[in-house]
């Protein structure tokens, strides 16, 4: 297998490319997979793209960055994939678990970096010590335990996030996303450009994703530029002002 290194010129996949072998074709129960997931409200168009992924590259390699050096990753969980669609607040159920099997979705609450909004998601980058969080593509890696508990790595694929492990942007749980900091807030806490899960969601979800899952950060607005740029500001006419909201953090959301 001939690894590839990035995925920076991959076109955005707006229309479906239906193969024999194609995740487009996978049915549970006499449905097509992608019917059940439109009609649980993914977005089509990263629907679309995830799916157009899996099928192109399946059967391949990759050199992702990990510190200083280059490692290799493949797709070795087809199991389940992720798209976290940061179009929507964090006050919605924005991290969708789709199980590649049977078609069941499952939605769940998810952080975005401290400077990339409020309850708004509306600057990105990837640049280190940004403090935003990144789109595009991800591979995952294995688990470990850190400060957050255990957590789960994360490859970035594109140029929109390939300094993902670098800037140590990974799925952790955390006490600010919550309903009880819903509650008292109006959003969920903010990371340092991590997609946080509330402590009890990362539980479920490393066992079911570690080791080479899909995950897809997504934007509407902003993916066809998102995969040819390392920083990307400004969602519509006159979102995503420059402020750097990191001196309105919340106590509780603070990453120690």
């Amino acid at each position: 297998m001939k690894p590839l290194y990035g995925l920076a010129a991959l076109a955005f996949i707006a229309q479906p490319v239906y193969a024999g072998s194609s995740f487009y074709t996978r049915k549970s129960k006499g449905v097509l997979l992608y019917d059940l997931y439109r009609k649980a409200g993914v977005p089509t168009p990263a629907l679309q793209r995830t799916f157009e992924f899996l099928d192109l590259n399946s059967e391949k390699e990759f050199k992702v960055r990990a510190d200083e050096r280059l490692v290799t990753k493949e797709i070795t969980n087809k199991n389940y994939a992720v798209i976290i669609d940061f179009t929507k607040p964090s006050s919605s159920r924005r991290l969708y678990l789709l199980n590649l099997n049977t078609g069941a979705v499952e939605k769940f609450y998810v952080a975005h970096g401290v400077n990339t909004g409020d309850d708004d998601a509306e600057k990105f980058s990837n640049i280190p010590d940004s403090r935003k969080s990144s789109l595009g593509l991800y591979l995952t890696g294995g688990s470990y335990v850190g400060k957050h508990g255990e957590s789960l790595y994360l490859y970035g694929l594109e140029k929109s996030n390939d300094r993902a492990f670098e800037r140590a942007i990974v799925m952790h749980g955390a006490t600010y996303v919550s309903m009880d900091f819903l509650d008292k807030y109006g959003r969920m806490g903010r990371s340092w450009g991590c997609p946080a899960v509330s402590q009890q969601i990362i539980k479920k979800l490393i066992p079911l994703l570690k080791d080479g899952a899909v995950v897809y950060a997504y934007h509407k607005d902003l993916m066809p530029v998102a995969v040819t740029s390392p920083t990307v500001q400004n969602v519509g006419n006159n979102k995503g002002s420059t402020t750097d909201n990191s001196n309105n953090v919340m106590p509780e959301e603070i990453e120690p």
